[in-house]
């Protein structure tokens, strides 16, 4: 690829800063990307988005907003979105036209919020923001199954926790429309599970809740059920409804308010 090219793609860094203040991701699950294949020419979309996420890992409340919504995709791969971070699929670089069309492949950073201090019990040290990275790999092995995987690190309180989530998309036929419809489940290691559901032995006495120290496990389960419409070739309306199920260790934090952590997101776009 030329040079001038790949400089072409690169976002600009005022955009950067809008998805970083802007991309929130929700405390467990969801991860895992949805990503059109690269388009031919460099596109950009902007918009607004209606989002809803847990205020904190096992929360039982929600915090709703809305946001503005930027979208840059790069025929090289690169892509800078409020719903997806800034990132690179690869595998327009590493595999021929008509795999790449199957794969993706590439890494991203996003940020994720935590637990205020609003949102903390006395006593427990707020979780503050992250910024995540994420190794993904996708394979298209039918017209109608996706299989999806994400390695994160990043998160945790002090920024050493990994998490490994596993998923599969498949699409639903509603007249002309899809329907798509993902099942997917995040294993965690003991850095991420403390620094989001553990309480340490200074916490326990300020608090009066009692010791918690999970180790690596399962975290969750979730469904997902993903949409689009297009008015236009230039309008168009997408959407995306999460349900996780907090288990095991995650489950039984004193920490964890509620098991169940819903969020959603509906966008509208203009593509410029």
């Amino acid at each position: 690829m030329p040079l001038t090219h790949r400089c072409a793609a690169r976002p600009p860094a005022a955009l950067a800063l809008c998805i970083a203040l802007t991309c929130i991701d929700a405390q467990a699950g969801g991860s895992l990307l949805l990503l059109d294949p690269p388009p031919t020419q460099p596109t950009w979309s902007g918009g607004l988005s209606v989002r809803g996420w847990p205020r904190a890992p096992g929360s039982a409340r929600q915090r709703e907003a809305l946001l503005p919504a930027l979208d840059y995709e790069s025929p090289s791969g690169i892509f800078a979105a409020t719903d997806a971070g800034l990132g690179w699929n690869l595998a327009p670089q590493l595999l021929d036209s008509d795999a790449a069309k199957d794969w993706q492949l590439g890494a991203r950073l996003w940020p994720q919020s935590g637990r205020s201090r609003r949102e903390s019990p006395p006593g427990i040290d707020r979780l503050g923001s992250r910024l995540i990275t994420q190794l993904f790999a996708n394979a298209q092995v039918t017209p109608a199954l996706l299989l999806q995987s994400g390695l994160s690190w990043g998160s945790g309180r002090h920024h050493n926790g990994d998490q490994l989530e596993l998923g599969v998309t498949s699409g639903i036929p509603i007249g002309r429309e899809l329907l798509g419809i993902s099942l997917a489940a995040t294993y965690a290691d003991a850095a991420h599970l403390r620094g989001s559901f553990g309480i340490g032995p200074s916490e326990s006495r300020a608090s009066g809740l009692p010791e918690f120290h999970p180790h690596s496990g399962w975290q969750d389960w979730s469904i997902a059920l993903s949409a689009e419409h297009k008015f236009s070739d230039d309008w168009s309306v997408n959407g995306q409804w999460l349900h996780t199920r907090l288990i095991g260790q995650a489950a039984a934090s004193p920490l964890t308010h509620s098991r169940d952590q819903p969020s959603f997101i509906l966008s509208l776009w203009h593509r410029f």
